[in-house]
């Protein structure tokens, strides 16, 4: 085992040779790749191939978006989102509606907003009695932004919404029934009236074939969430991450229940709106700061999130309504205006979602030394990225013994990413990215490739084979 290890710290004690086994590597076949490894202590090159050539990144466009959210806010900036009367308060009862007016915050969630109706009852308010109105006007564009199409009701497509909770998504459970033939059980959550719920799958002996139909009502006022087809009777409970239609209206109905959880009652229903000008504030209620939204950001790869925060840059530099096109231009700027954009450098999003994103692997090194060197964010940017092997979007991959791994990871098609920090082999402190364009082996291959070329440079040890074998399948089941 010493031997083994030893053999393999004097490989990567030669960083050229593991860069050229990399790119030699057959999954890479055609694809244009670019890699840059930087001493975050002096700044030389330890290795690069095409480093400032910009090409399309996919998550790793987070990294701009998180660097740039930190230093145009810093860490402890709230999103504020204020909480209006669109009538006669008196003696805790409210003679019109309880109005939100949507500000953009990304982090607002099932419990933010049980804290927001927490506040509102220690204000004093006993009775809502107009229902729950919105006003989204702050946002200027559609949820979606139009790069992405065709957009699919997965999570990860969830719409941009200037009052929205729970990043714009839900979670769907079908639960099988022990009795072959029995109904199956529907759980939604956060299960809220915004919702109704259809449960027509059964339970069956062998395989099931389960449908899952997700569709606005005619009135738009919810969601109908309805299986059908079968379900195996021994089979484990499957859980379904899906995104909203109405952001709006499902984060007033989640509003609705959390003032409700808190004893206060609401009658009338659920509207949208310019809320009226004449309309008293009765709090503002501040969100989580910039800092956890840029943790929630990296280590799941929160893509909405990410279009919440280059919306809001938008706005902060333009003015509001807030839009992509504000938004991208902001960003945009604030590279150049840090020296880290190179010929060629776009964007097009906040998530890298767009296949338009441009961002060379000198931008994303550069982005990373900038922030680590700051200790007024530094912290809060590295906390904010997966460890490797063990958590967020690294926890599949066979990186746990790479001293000091921290990186962001990047998919799309035929696109591949990784970029973060590590100890190299001799003990130094290194940056690194590496973008893959256009590869012809599969994704997990060439995630492989990437993190055999990260272990290389740390002198790590390899995995066995059939651990590999297992991280590849859980990958592919993810």
């Amino acid at each position: 085992m010493a031997l083994l290890l030893a053999a393999t710290a004097a490989r990567a004690a030669d960083p050229q040779t593991a860069l050229r086994e990399f790119l030699a590597h057959p999954a890479l076949a055609g694809a244009r790749v670019g890699v840059l490894v930087e001493d975050l202590e002096d700044g030389s090159v330890v290795a690069a191939h095409h480093a400032r050539e910009p090409l399309v990144p996919a998550s790793n466009q987070k990294l701009v978006t998180s660097v740039a959210a930190l230093e145009l806010w810093g860490p402890a900036h709230r999103f504020e989102t204020p909480v209006r009367a669109g009538g006669a308060l008196l003696d805790g009862t409210l003679d019109g509606p309880l109005w939100v007016v949507g500000a953009g915050d990304p982090g607002l969630d099932s419990e933010g907003l049980w804290k927001l109706a927490e506040e509102l009852r220690l204000a004093g308010l006993r009775e809502v009695g107009g229902g729950i109105a919105f006003d989204p006007g702050f946002f200027g564009d559609a949820g979606h932004h139009p790069d992405w199409h065709p957009v699919s009701q997965r999570a990860y497509h969830a719409p941009t919404a200037a009052f929205a909770a729970n990043y714009s998504s839900f979670r769907i459970e079908v639960v099988p029934d022990a009795r072959a033939g029995a109904p199956a059980r529907l759980d939604l959550a956060p299960l809220v009236d915004y919702f109704r719920p259809v449960a027509a799958a059964r339970t069956v002996d062998g395989r099931g074939r389960l449908i899952l139909d997700i569709a606005p009502l005619a009135d738009a006022s919810g969601e109908r969430v309805r299986i059908s087809g079968s379900v195996a009777r021994d089979g484990e409970a499957d859980t379904y991450w899906r995104s909203v239609a109405l952001p709006g209206r499902y984060a007033a109905s989640v509003l609705r229940a959390q003032l409700e959880a808190q004893g206060i009652r609401v009658r009338g229903g659920v509207r949208s709106g310019a809320v009226p000008a004449g309309a008293a504030e009765l709090l503002r209620f501040q969100g989580a700061p910039v800092a956890e939204h840029v943790r929630r950001l990296n280590k799941y790869s929160n893509n909405f999130v990410a279009e919440q925060l280059v919306k809001l840059a938008g706005a902060r530099a333009e003015g509001g309504p807030a839009t992509w096109a504000k938004g991208t231009r902001a960003i945009e700027a604030w590279l150049r205006d840090t020296g880290l954009a190179v010929p060629g450098t776009r964007v097009a999003d906040g998530s890298g979602l767009s296949p338009r994103n441009r961002i060379s692997p000198a931008t994303l090194v550069g982005l990373l030394r900038r922030a680590i060197s700051d200790p007024r964010h530094g912290p809060e940017l590295l906390t904010s990225l997966p460890l490797g092997g063990l958590d967020g979007t690294l926890e599949d991959r066979k990186l746990e013994t790479v001293p000091g791994l921290r990186a962001k990871t990047g998919h799309l098609r035929a696109v591949s990413a990784l970029s973060g920090v590590m100890r190299g082999a001799d003990g130094r402190s290194l940056a690194f990215s590496v973008l893959v364009n256009g590869a012809r082996g599969h994704r997990t291959a060439v995630d492989d490739a990437m993190d055999a070329l990260v272990r290389r440079l740390a002198g790590a040890p390899d995995p066995p084979r059939d651990d590999v074998a297992s991280s590849r399948a859980s990958t592919l089941r993810r």
